[in-house]
């Protein structure tokens, strides 16, 4: 994308200057050089209403509990015959940029969804980047959110500008080893373009959002036709399936999503499918070539299924099992892999914000078996100076 790459540059060149320009282009602020970069606790701000703040501190604390018991635990593994103590290590990244969408309502838990995960993993040093639209500076729900966190330093900036600002640094702003949190199409682009770069690890090049459901004819329409929609609603290139066996319930949730949807012909809403399959089997099948961001299974029938499904960014087993719930307070983070890169990528967690290192200490002399069969290896590959390092170990230290 070549707006993509002119920002990036711009950003890279002209640094605050680009920024403050961006933020007048793209969204019609204008701020002092002083009020790109923010403490959040440095802000008189009221506090949101108490239902507000309820319910961001349940979905801090269930998200936090939840990656602190995932976390990835340290092995070892000894072998005593060598005296070789063989372990990996999970080393949390030093510093971390977290994108934060700020479009036309503050998009908090996505804020909550990546941050906390970091935080558990060990990173201490955070930076936020939100769009000021709405003056998001003065906004109560993300000043609560944020001072919840802990967080101390904030962007007044969106788009791909801000995924520039926190690659590239500004002045009081260090460049972040990683840049995580999901943006729009020219957000992707940015932190793409800058990862091939090696400028900067990220996340996930999150696409438009899906969901792939499959029910049996015992499940509740109403529950099949609100998840539908609820992920066909966050943009018109959204996508939303449902497959069934059961031709009723495929009748019962197109009906009842056209008297849902009544009224509604000014949002965007992505794309609903219905799809007929011969049986379970055909369905897990299609689920596993889709492998979708969000996969359900609603009734007994389905819900038999859930051991066999390999390819998908979460799964929601059980007609209570809302995409809704795990988007804000079942737990697991929302940022998950679209596009059907889920037959390769996680989900966001712990260990997106750490490095796995492998140990290998030796305190002792080696058996002439090991030594050997890495010198006939490394003679079989032509490497006579591997073949050396390893042979020269045969004599005593």
């Amino acid at each position: 994308m070549t707006d993509v790459r002119e920002i990036l540059g711009r950003v890279r060149d002209e640094r605050e200057s680009a920024l403050l320009d961006y933020n007048w282009q793209y969204d019609r602020v204008k701020l002092a050089i002083q009020e790109l970069i923010y403490d959040p606790f440095d802000v008189d701000v009221p506090k949101p209403p108490d239902p507000v703040c309820r319910a961001i501190d349940v979905a801090h604390t269930r998200i936090q509990r939840f990656h602190r018991a995932t976390r990835p635990k340290a092995v070892t593994e000894t072998d005593p015959e060598n005296q070789l103590y063989l372990s990996e290590r999970w080393i949390p990244l030093s510093r971390v940029g977290v994108y934060a969408p700020n479009g036309g309502y503050p998009l908090v838990s996505s804020l909550l969804m990546t941050a906390i995960p970091a935080q558990e993993a060990g990173v201490t040093d955070l930076v936020v980047a939100i769009s000021p639209r709405g003056d998001s500076r003065h906004h109560p729900v993300w000043n609560y959110a944020l001072r919840q966190l802990g967080v101390h330093q904030v962007l007044a900036a969106g788009g791909a500008q801000a995924i520039a600002a926190l690659a590239f640094g500004l002045d009081g702003l260090k460049p972040v080893d990683l840049i995580a949190g999901p943006g729009n199409a020219y957000v992707a682009a940015a932190k793409q373009a800058l990862f091939r770069e090696g400028r900067v690890g990220i996340d996930l090049l999150a696409g438009p959002s899906e969901v792939l459901i499959i029910a049996d004819g015992t499940v509740n329409p109403d529950y099949i036709a609100y998840d539908l929609i609820a992920q066909a609603e966050h943009a018109g290139d959204a996508s939303a399936v449902l497959m069934s066996w059961d031709d009723t319930v495929l009748q019962a949730v197109r009906q009842r999503i056209q008297e849902l949807l009544e009224g509604c012909e000014d949002r965007a809403i992505g794309s609903i499918r219905f799809e007929r399959v011969a049986d379970p089997a055909s369905a897990l099948d299609k689920l596993n070539q889709a492998a979708p961001e969000h996969a359900g299974l609603m009734g007994p029938a389905a819900e038999a299924l859930a051991s066999q499904v390999r390819t998908a960014g979460a799964l929601f087993v059980g007609p209570m099992a809302s995409q809704a719930l795990g988007d804000y307070v079942a737990g697991p983070s929302h940022v998950l892999p679209t596009g059907g890169t889920a037959r390769f990528l996680s989900g966001l967690s712990t260990r997106t914000f750490m490095r796995r290192m492998s140990v290998i200490e030796a305190r002792g002399s080696l058996t002439e078996d090991l030594i050997d069969a890495g010198a006939v290896l490394a003679e079989q590959e032509g490497l006579k100076f591997h073949q050396g390092a390893l042979i020269a170990r045969k004599a005593k230290p």
